[in-house]
């Protein structure tokens, strides 16, 4: 995940946040100036005299903001309690098909969560949830019904 912001709040200069997927490695360019990683969530800036410590908050799926000279900077925006009921939504009903049924909706949940934050109103969040349920029932169904008829050949 890579992303970069240019406001009032990062001074008028690019703040470029990179995260692998995995969340471990981070890096923060900041006016074109890679800082130093002081600790897992603390970033120091250094300019001639003055330092100034960056502090990355939260992750991609819970949001994430950095504090830097004194304020919190957004970078991504918290998940709404529409959006957990939503990914819920997704996840529960695939519970009756078992293991497998709990894999593809759990994936489907957290593939979910990762993609509404890129949808902007309400009715597209609904219709790709209800999208997702109807393929998380769809695969369960499927792999389940295969895998009990493979155990019946044996």
């Amino acid at each position: 995940m890579k992303i970069t912001i240019n406001n009032e709040q990062t001074k008028n200069k690019d703040l470029i946040y990179e995260e692998d997927f995995w969340g471990r490695n981070k890096s923060i360019t900041f006016d074109g100036i890679k800082l130093n990683k002081i600790n897992k969530n603390s970033f120091e800036y250094q300019t001639g005299d003055a330092k100034e410590n960056f502090i990355v908050k939260g992750n991609e799926l819970a949001g994430v903001t950095i504090n830097m000279f004194g304020a919190d900077v957004v970078l991504t925006r918290n998940l709404s309690w529409q959006e957990i009921i939503m990914a819920l939504v997704i996840y529960l009903p695939s519970l009756v098909f078992g293991v497998f049924g709990s894999l593809f909706g759990g994936v489907l949940a957290v593939t979910f969560l990762f993609l509404t934050r890129k949808a902007n109103k309400l009715y597209e969040k609904i219709i790709l949830a209800i999208e997702l349920v109807v393929i998380s029932m769809l695969l369960s169904y499927l792999i389940s019904t295969w895998f009990n008829d493979l155990l019946r050949l044996f």
